[in-house]
């Protein structure tokens, strides 16, 4: 049977890479994929078969830099949600997909939709999430008291009476965000702090799904390259030019080849400016993370969930340096597994780097762990498995709406 899903999704590489195998599964097997994306993305969402359309994004992580106010992230990401729920509703009009599944930071907009259609929900997440047993907002919150999350209640409660949701607000708060559908997460079950308490017919912890990432481009070592570091903030918090320019220094003139991705946060002179400080740290905005974790040592990484999936999928070390509280949960964690190190970022200077570096490079503690990690990441099933499940809860769906 031939489905029509839709997906809804924000403009970031972080959310978007982990789904496009999925995309292209599903698009293999016959099934129609309509994606719900800003206009950044979408010719890399396109390549994978799938019908784009694109919304006006309003920016909602340059939000994530404000300090002042601790509803500027969540308000920011509720009205990009609306922007993301009036394109798709303008895209279908009067007709309906057979189900609609989206991102955990379109969870407002994908809830509002299924709900009001009537349609299957699927939460498609990047990211550990959380139940009455482990509640990630939470735990960031206790790491990090001084910078807590709110939300701005009045408002999505004004926008949900609008849609016949008015008494249903706590399903659409990010402060109190637990799963209450099908969840497919494209991180291992292990990075997932209390795993084992999740149901495993509502919670799929598939893995990552890295195959088709050529459009990043490859990597291969130069000649006569040395040990290979690779060193990213992600693809959001990643304009700290002087956390880079650290790395550079760090590693100038060392028996090291450090490949550094610096995304689109800094300008052009900035990044000219890296280029020049060391002839063995090789800059670039974007390179594929997994053809340079694959002949790295040491990945020094800001501890998002995908770039930890991509460290575990190629058995590679981490040093976290996390730039925000959203990432301390990870930095635990990769504590707990015995998976790298952590610095944080007040106490991060050229001479700890380095000896971090070096200490989880030789460490066969270390190596053997993440080894362990590699073969229960792949063991996941990655988009394979996810569009499995999918196809399952849907027929499953079907007959239950037949009957």
């Amino acid at each position: 049977m031939s489905l029509s899903l839709l997906f809804l999704d924000i403009p970031s590489n972080g959310h978007v890479l982990p789904k496009l195998d999925l995309v292209d599964e599903l698009v293999r097997r016959g099934h129609r994929v309509t994606y719900v994306v800003a206009e950044g993305p979408a010719d890399r969402v396109r390549r994978f078969g799938a019908h784009v359309v694109t919304y006006p994004s309003l920016d909602p992580l340059a939000s994530l830099s404000d300090d002042g106010d601790p509803a500027a992230a969540t308000r920011a990401f509720f009205r990009e949600n609306l922007a993301i729920l009036r394109a798709a509703r303008e895209h279908f009009g009067d007709g309906r997909p057979d189900a609609v599944a989206y991102d955990e930071a379109a969870f407002q907009a994908g809830r509002i939709l299924s709900r009001t259609w009537g349609l299957p929900p699927v939460l498609l997440t990047p990211s550990v999430v959380s139940n009455e047993h482990y509640s990630y907002i939470e735990h960031r919150d206790r790491l990090a008291p001084g910078d807590r999350l709110a939300d701005p209640v009045e408002e999505i409660t004004e926008a949900l009476e609008g849609f016949g949701l008015g008494d249903q607000v706590g399903d659409f708060l990010w402060s109190a965000r637990r799963v209450a559908e099908l969840t497919i997460s494209f991180v291992a079950s292990r990075l997932q702090p209390e795993y084992e308490t999740f149901d495993p017919e509502q919670v799929h912890f598939v893995g990552p799904s890295v195959a088709n990432r050529d459009f990043l481009g490859t990597w291969e070592p130069p000649d006569g390259a040395s040990r290979v570091a690779l060193v990213s903030l992600g693809s959001v918090r990643n304009g700290d030019a002087g956390f880079f320019e650290t790395v550079a220094r760090a590693f100038a003139g060392r028996d090291w080849h450090v490949v550094v991705t610096v995304g689109d946060g800094l300008p052009d002179a900035d990044v000219e400016r890296l280029a020049a400080l060391a002839p063995n740290v090789e800059v670039h905005r974007w390179v594929s993370g997994v053809s340079v974790l694959e002949h790295a040592e040491v990945f020094v990484t800001h501890g998002g969930s995908g770039s930890l999936a991509d460290a575990w999928h190629t058995a590679t070390p981490v040093v976290v340096v996390p730039p925000a509280p959203d990432f301390l949960p990870y930095a635990e964690r990769t504590l707990e597994l015995g998976a790298g190190r952590v610095i944080q970022p007040s106490a991060l200077d050229a001479d700890r780097l380095v000896a971090e570096v070096e200490a989880v490079a030789s460490d066969d503690a270390v190596r053997e762990r993440v080894r362990e990690l590699q073969a229960h990441t792949r063991a996941g099933g990655g988009a394979r498995r996810a569009a499995d499940v999918l196809e399952a809860h849907l027929a499953r769906a079907a007959r239950k709406e037949a009957s």
